[in-house]
């Protein structure tokens, strides 16, 4: 397990999320509850967080800008670094844009570091400036002026570097985390059935960062990187593991583009760039078949196992991971999430009574939405001890907890 973990996290004025607080565990956790309860609404909270790190750009305290369709929400996060508990605040201002993502304007971010500065003093600093660019190198005049700012902030230069080191930690470990909807890879005849890279460097060309062109850029990445991960995906994927596919297939075929640059005096120089055209087939009884051929259930499995294998993250979070899988095909896919959160945190929602049925009472945790918004409890410690005994009672003598919680029980 990674040297930091996410314990808790308290979101306001967040979508539906009024006043909620949640503690997932350190390995699995299963977020259930009826449609319009908030479970996506908390899984956004995360993604809210990852994108603190890039979000403020100008300034070490808030940037000051006015927005007149923005709205006021707060995040709390309680971090344990090395077994010490870090605590991390943010006022947030932000717009949803037209893409109905969250675009935050402004932010107000503080840190308490009780556990390795011994002051109760809150720093104001934003959590951008923990990054690689900021190690403490001597040289680096920018970091040097952060580590000078956290030692004359606390009275003590000895402080700044172990700062320095833990929010260090804390940056990489937001910065990681990776979030698969339900609808992330839906719809795959849209997915391109080619696409460039760069003969030298292999960096994509005109391909997106996100979705299904990802998926098979990343695919391709593994590929040729010859890495033990990629072996592995092909296990579990082909005839001795799941047998979704049989194997994958990817045709290179080298193309040239020309560059001109006129110089002055009107001298035209050239320079020759190749490319090269990658082509993915996914070979399925004999056939190979473009990635837009996929049926749906299959294109979102193969990604999403690809990613529990190669996501380097030490949180993960997948909304509905059941959407258009055979329930055979389902079995395998919690496994494979059971066995990789042992290795990191990692949160799913579900409506399905299958997966319940294959997690222990522990992982369960119910959400649901009344006039105080949407609100957070794990199944086992809310429930009472009369009731625990019945449902330890009826798992026992009588069905499974999707039954259970099918039957409104929970």
């Amino acid at each position: 397990m990674s040297n930091i973990k996410l314990t808790k996290i308290e979101v306001a004025n967040y979508r539906s999320c009024v006043s909620t607080e949640f503690e997932p565990n350190d390995g699995l956790t299963a977020l259930i509850g009826p449609n319009g309860s908030g479970k996506t609404n908390i899984l956004s909270a995360f993604q809210l967080l990852a994108s603190m790190p890039y979000a403020m750009r100008s300034n070490i305290y808030r940037r000051q800008t006015e927005d007149p369709f923005s709205s006021a929400c707060s995040i709390k996060v309680k971090f344990l670094w090395c077994g010490k508990p870090i605590y991390y605040e943010a006022s947030i201002n932000l717009v949803n844009n037209e893409r109905n993502e969250d675009e935050i304007i402004s932010a107000n971010e503080k840190w308490m570091l009780f556990s390795i500065t011994g002051s109760k003093k809150k720093l104001p600093l934003s959590i951008e400036y923990f990054g690689p660019e900021y190690s403490m190198s001597p040289r680096s005049k920018r970091n040097h002026g952060v580590a000078e700012y956290i030692a004359n902030y606390y009275g003590d230069e000895g402080i700044a570097e172990n700062v320095m080191v833990a929010l260090s930690d804390v940056l990489k470990f937001i910065k990681n985390v990776t979030y698969y909807s339900a609808s992330i890879f839906t719809n795959p005849s849209s997915c391109p059935i080619s696409f460039e890279v760069e003969s030298e460097r292999g960096a994509r060309r005109g391909i997106s960062i996100t979705g299904h062109k990802k998926f098979l850029y990343d695919l391709y990445s593994s590929y040729k990187s010859a890495s033990e991960e990629y072996e592995q995906f092909l296990d579990l994927v082909g005839p001795e593991g799941v047998n979704l596919i049989d194997g994958i297939a990817f045709q290179e075929i080298e193309t040239s583009s020309s560059s001109y640059k006129v110089s002055v005096g009107g001298r035209i120089t050239t320079k020759e760039k190749k490319n090269n055209l990658i082509i993915p087939n996914f070979l399925i009884s004999e056939n190979a078949l473009s990635p837009s051929q996929l049926s749906e259930g299959t294109f979102r499995t193969l990604a999403l196992v690809f990613y529990l294998i190669t996501d380097k993250g030490s949180l993960m979070l997948i909304e509905e991971p059941e959407v258009c899988v055979h329930h055979g095909l389902l079995s395998s896919i919690i496994e494979l999430i059971k066995m990789y959160s042992k290795d990191k945190q990692i949160i799913i929602s579900t409506h399905s009574d299958q997966i319940l049925d294959s997690l222990d009472l522990e992982s369960l945790f119910k959400v649901s939405r009344g006039v105080a918004g949407t609100t957070v409890q794990n199944v086992r410690r809310s429930l009472s001890s009369d009731d625990l005994k019945a449902l330890k009672d009826y798992l026992r003598d009588e069905g499974g907890l999707g039954e259970y919680w099918k039957h409104g029980e929970l």
